[in-house]
């Protein structure tokens, strides 16, 4: 029974786009590079073990071949000093514990003086090399000081003479330093004195140009007063803007006057003339505020309500006559000409208010003179009492540095004397004796330096090495290839055998179906393919396996399918199925015969096979022919799928000839053999030549690496044949 084909998508149906996370990607890479780095381990890692051993035995060499060597040994104690300070005592300088002594004692110029004194000393000796190590023993001042040098007698002797030319060394040194620090001490001293002195001077010549009294009462006058006149000019501005608003509306202005002076009448006071308390906010006289009503004021106000006397007149005779009424007539003369004198009040109002306005603008004007003038007097009185300020801290400060320095001198001359640097000899050079070879850390710094090589080596070649290992590998790399399904890799021995119903090997068989499932539901934008063809880069590749298992899978789906051997020079289908090799599709493309006279029984029900037939020459150009798409398009008649097992892309050009014929064209790609550069050049070729590559299938990938761990839950649901599942006991 045939499977039907499956249902078209919606070409308006948006899909979800399926992107795993950066952090799920940066997480398969890092095991893919895991897992390739540990392939490589396992495949060269007689590699490591050859430079290990390598650099062991050229360790081993360079002890072998270094000359006879003797040592001598002294110890110096060292790092205390006995200082007074009101009594003698002893302290410990924590500073000879660390660096100084050894790098003293190991310098260039100590050995040179000590070369100089062992020739003065002892001239009959020959001059040899010494090395100088020193030591330090854990947790006290004790030196440990090692000179090695091939002459037993002139390594002591050297030894001997570079302790003592240290002791001088650090005496002169300590003699040295006091030197220079007490003669710092002094200058310091006179240079602060020197400095004490003109600070001193203009202190002096400012208090003498001066009077720091006056100053000080005359700025607190000049704020005052400045304060007395920014009250001033903020109550004439208050002022000033009540008129403005006033001159807006004269009517509104003139109620609130009458309602103001109704309420209460109004005191005012002489502005002062001179400074108020600072408790005390001054007043100012002013024409609005401090007044009663002018006669203008009154009469526009009587007039006001004259006009209201007759406009309620008015109304109340409209409610018994006419507008036309002589006696309402009248009551409209009287009111126009109220309404007349009103407007000459008022413009007599305004001419008042506008000349107050003037007044309060010229008051406002000299306050701001004032003010300017006032200010300035205050800044400079201010800067001078700044400037007496910073002259008699700078003074108070300089004569503090100067004592303190001058007690410090005093100090130092008192202790200069009795001030005693410590440092003995607490063991004399040893008699030099043979050193011994120490074995154990050349030996491991040769192995640990040859394994580095190693693993530097064969980073550098995986990394010229471009075989992929792993999905995310191939992913990187061809972004955008589509990937229809991984095929797990088989460890057994021999050629790998065709899957079967109910296979035992279901992470094998499963990667069939899921590979097949891509085939039937990918979104092919167009018709479902049914003309298949199956290739790769390179031979050995897995290609004829994974084409074969391909078309039993989709046969075991219910589907007619004729898997056919295109690889018409080294196919090997027929060999899988042991089958004949001829008659095949060689026959048929040259017409000895009919397509289904050709076709092959397999032991996979709805599979059937045509294989290669006999090899020929020119098989591109059966491929080109006009007979290859007759008889492609009567096998797509007839069988659900067709799937051609084809020749590698790169070692001859029949797929190349006959791929452009059919719907889509499958890859497969071998983990951890194929080179990366190969497959994009294979792919490469394919489109050039305008073919629909379908997808990619990884074969032979490893199981072991995280990405592929869903193929270890097969087992959970997967249920061999012949074994069937216990009754449950409820």
């Amino acid at each position: 029974m045939n499977t039907p084909p499956p249902i078209p998508l919606d070409p308006n149906l948006n899909l979800p786009v399926q992107n795993q996370s950066n952090n799920l990607n940066r997480i398969h890479e890092t095991s893919a590079k895991l897992q390739r780095y540990r392939i490589l381990l396992s495949r060269r890692w007689w590699f490591l073990l050859l430079t290990g051993s390598i650099g062991v035995c050229i360790a081993a060499l360079s002890i072998m071949n270094k000359p006879v060597n003797y040592t001598s040994l002294a110890k110096l104690v060292a790092g205390g000093r006995m200082v007074a300070q009101g009594d003698l005592n002893w302290q410990e300088t924590m500073q000879d514990f660390y660096g100084t002594i050894i790098e003293t004692l190991e310098s260039a110029d100590l050995k040179s003086r000590t070369l100089t004194r062992v020739q003065a000393l002892h001239p009959e000796l020959k001059d040899a090399e010494v090395e100088i190590k020193v030591s330090q023993t854990r947790g006290s001042a004790i030196f440990n000081v090692f000179a090695i040098g091939a002459e037993q007698k002139y390594t002591q002797i050297f030894l001997e003479s570079l302790l003592d030319e240290f002791v001088a060394f650090r005496q002169q040194i300590r003699e040295q330093g006091l030197e220079r620090a007490l003669n710092t001490f002094t200058e310091t001293v006179v240079k602060k004195s020197k400095e004490l002195e003109e600070r001193g001077a203009k202190l002096e010549a400012f208090r003498k140009a001066n009077n720091i009294v006056t100053l000080n009462n005359g700025n607190n006058e000049a704020a005052a007063f400045l304060i007395n006149l920014k009250v001033k000019k903020k109550y004439l501005e208050t002022e000033l803007n009540d008129i403005s608003l006033a001159l807006q509306d004269v009517d509104q202005a003139m109620i609130n006057r009458e309602r103001v002076m109704s309420s209460g009448p109004q005191t005012g006071a002489a502005a002062p003339q001179s400074p108020a308390p600072d408790n005390v906010t001054p007043k100012v006289e002013t024409s609005q505020s401090s007044m009663g009503l002018t006669s203008v004021e009154r009469d526009y106000l009587e007039t006001r309500k004259g006009i209201l006397r007759l406009s309620n007149e008015r109304l109340n005779l409209l409610k018994s006559f006419k507008a036309q009424h002589p006696m309402v007539v009248e009551i409209d003369e009287k009111i126009a000409s109220e309404k007349a004198l009103l407007t000459n009040f008022q413009e007599e109002i305004v001419k008042e208010l506008r000349g107050q306005q003037a007044d309060l603008e010229r008051r406002i004007r000299g306050l701001e003179q004032q003010i300017v003038l006032q200010e300035k007097e205050a800044t400079e009185l201010g800067a001078k009492l700044a400037e007496h300020d910073r002259l008699e801290k700078e003074f108070e400060s300089t004569k503090l540095a100067h004592d303190r320095m001058f007690e410090r001198v005093q100090e130092f001359q008192q202790l200069q004397n009795v001030q005693t640097d410590y440092v003995a000899i607490q063991e004399h050079a040893s008699l030099a004796l043979k050193a011994e070879p120490k074995w154990g850390q050349p030996l491991a710094f040769g192995l640990i330096l040859g394994l580095a090589a190693g693993v530097l080596i064969l980073l550098v070649f995986d990394h010229l090495d471009d075989r992929m290992n792993s999905f995310s590998e191939f992913q990187s790399l061809f972004p955008a290839e589509a990937v229809l399904g991984q095929v797990p890799e088989q460890r057994q021995r021999g050629d790998v055998q065709l899957l079967r119903p109910n296979d035992d090997r279901h992470l094998y068989a499963e990667a069939f179906r899921n590979i097949r499932s891509s085939i039937l539901f990918k979104n092919w934008q167009g018709k479902v393919p049914k003309t298949i063809l199956v290739t790769s880069a390179v031979p050995n590749e897995g290609k004829t396996t994974v084409t074969s298992n391909l078309a039993i899978t989709l046969a075991l789906g219910g589907s007619r399918v004729l898997l056919a051997d295109c690889d018409l020079r080294r196919g090997g289908v027929s060999e899988l199925f042991k089958l004949p090799v001829s008659p095949g599709l060689t026959e048929v493309l040259r017409g000895s015969l009919h397509w289904r006279d050709a076709v092959q029984e397999t032991s996979t029900r709805n599979l059937h096979l045509l294989a290669r037939g006999e090899v020929f020459d020119q098989t591109s150009e059966m491929l080109l022919s006009k007979k290859a798409e007759e008889v492609l398009h009567e096998m797509s008649a007839e069988y659900d799928y067709v799937v051609f097992d084809s020749a590698p892309v790169l070692v001859a050009d029949d797929t190349g000839s006959f791929a452009p014929k059919l719907d889509t064209v499958l890859f497969v790609v071998r983990m951890s053999s194929t080179m990366a550069r190969l497959s994009g050049k294979a792919l490469d070729s394919l489109y050039e030549r305008q073919v629909n590559v379908g997808g990619v299938i990884l074969n032979r990938a490893s199981t072991s690496l995280k990405e592929y761990t869903y193929y270890n839950y097969a087992s959970y649901y997967y249920t061999p044949a012949g074994k069937k599942e216990a009754p449950s006991a409820s």
